[in-house]
C-alpha cells in the first residue's frame, strides 16, 4: 500500500451567521485517506462542501474542528509548508489580466521560489505541454475560456507538487476543450505520478479520470469506493426496456415478478428497474409472454456514475 498522501480525522468547518442567514454547518465529521499517486475525485451536489474541504487540505483555510497531515505535514500547524508542496487549479480561473501566459508562469514561479533560470525553463516546458506556444505573449484577458483554463492548469504544476488540488477544471467548457484538458491531465498523471484531487459535475470526467470517489452530502462523507464499485453498491438501478406491441398489461404484470421496482409503460414500451438483470430477465419472459404481447426489442443497461449521483443526492438517509 503506498503512503498516504492525505490522512485527516473528525474535519468540521462551520461558517458563521451573516445578518438574518443562519451559520452554515459546511463540513461535518470528516474522515479520509487518500493513498499517494492516485487520482481521488470528490463528488456531490451544490454546498455540499467540496470546495471548503480543497480549501482546507490546501492549507488555505484552517477547519474548526479536527486533525490531520498532508505527506507528513501538520494539518493545523504546517499550513505554510503544505502550501509549498501542493497547487490548486480552479474551473474559474482568475490572472493579472495585462500579463501574457509566458509572465503569469513566470510570477507564479517566482512565488513559488523557483531561481530566474529554473521558472523561464519549467515556464517553457509547461507551455509546450499544454499546447499555448502560439499564445505565449497574448494577454490573459484576451484568452478563450479553454486557453485561460489551459493556463490555469499550467500554473499549478509550474512548483512540481505532491498535490494537485482541481477544482471543478473544465466547467463551462465545450466538450472539444474538456477532453483536450482531460488528456493532459492524464498523461501528466502518468508521468509525474503526482496524487490529484478532483471535484467535479462531469460524471464521465470522474468516471474516466478517478481511482476512487468520495461522495459528499450536507457537508458528510456518505460514499467512498471505485467507479464500478459505487455503481454496484446502487440497487435497483439496472434497467430493463421492452418494446413491442400490446403490452398494455405487462407493468400490472411485473408487479408480481419479484425484485423488479419501478414499472412504467404503455402498450408499446415498458421500462423498469431491477436488483439484478441477469437473475429477473428470465422471470420478466415468463412472466409477459403468455399474455399475448409481441416483444421486438429488449434493451439491458447498467447503472452510470451519474444514476449514483442522482440516487446518493436523493436518498434522505444515505448512511
Amino acid at each position: 500500500m503506498s503512503e498516504a498522501a492525505i490522512d485527516i480525522h473528525g474535519i468540521h468547518k462551520t461558517y458563521p451567521a451573516t445578518g438574518p442567514n443562519a451559520p452554515v454547518h459546511a463540513l461535518k465529521n470528516i474522515d479520509l485517506t487518500v493513498e499517494g499517486g492516485m487520482i481521488f475525485c470528490i463528488l456531490g451536489p451544490n454546498g455540499a462542501g467540496k470546495t471548503t474541504l480543497i480549501s482546507i487540505l490546501a492549507g488555505l483555510l484552517y477547519p474548526d474542528a479536527g486533525t490531520g497531515s498532508v505527506w507528513g505535514l501538520d494539518l493545523l500547524r504546517d499550513r505554510r509548508k503544505i502550501r509549498q508542496i501542493v497547487n490548486v487549479a480552479s474551473g474559474h480561473a482568475n490572472f493579472t489580466d495585462n500579463f501574457s501566459v509566458e509572465e503569469t508562469l513566470n510570477y507564479f514561479g517566482m512565488l513559488y521560489g523557483l531561481p530566474k533560470a529554473a521558472r523561464t525553463r519549467k515556464a517553457d516546458d509547461l507551455i509546450v505541454f499544454f499546447e499555448l506556444e502560439n499564445h505565449r505573449r497574448i494577454p490573459f484577458n484576451q484568452l478563450s475560456t479553454g486557453l485561460k483554463q489551459r493556463l490555469a492548469l499550467a500554473k499549478s504544476l509550474i512548483n512540481d507538487p505532491k498535490i494537485l488540488f482541481l477544482d471543478e477544471p473544465t466547467v463551462g467548457l465545450d466538450p472539444q476543450v474538456s477532453l483536450t484538458i482531460r488528456s493532459r491531465l492524464r498523461h501528466w498523471h502518468q508521468k509525474a505520478a503526482t496524487t490529484i484531487i478532483l471535484t467535479t459535475h462531469q460524471m464521465d470526467e470522474a468516471e474516466q479520470l478517478s481511482d476512487r470517489i468520495a461522495f459528499l452530502k450536507d457537508g458528510r462523507v456518505v460514499r467512498i469506493g471505485g467507479p464500478q464499485e459505487l455503481k454496484e453498491s446502487i440497487q435497483f438501478q439496472e434497467r430493463i426496456v421492452i418494446r413491442g406491441t400490446g403490452l398494455e398489461r405487462i407493468p400490472e404484470l411485473l408487479t408480481r415478478v419479484p425484485g423488479v421496482f419501478d414499472i412504467r409503460g404503455d402498450r408499446a414500451q415498458v421500462s423498469c428497474r431491477v436488483d439484478s438483470r441477469r437473475e429477473r430477465l428470465n422471470s420478466i419472459l415468463r412472466a409477459i409472454l403468455p399474455s399475448g404481447a409481441i416483444v421486438e426489442h429488449i434493451e439491458t443497461s447498467t447503472p452510470t456514475l451519474g444514476d449514483v449521483f442522482i440516487a446518493l443526492a436523493d436518498q434522505s438517509d444515505t448512511d
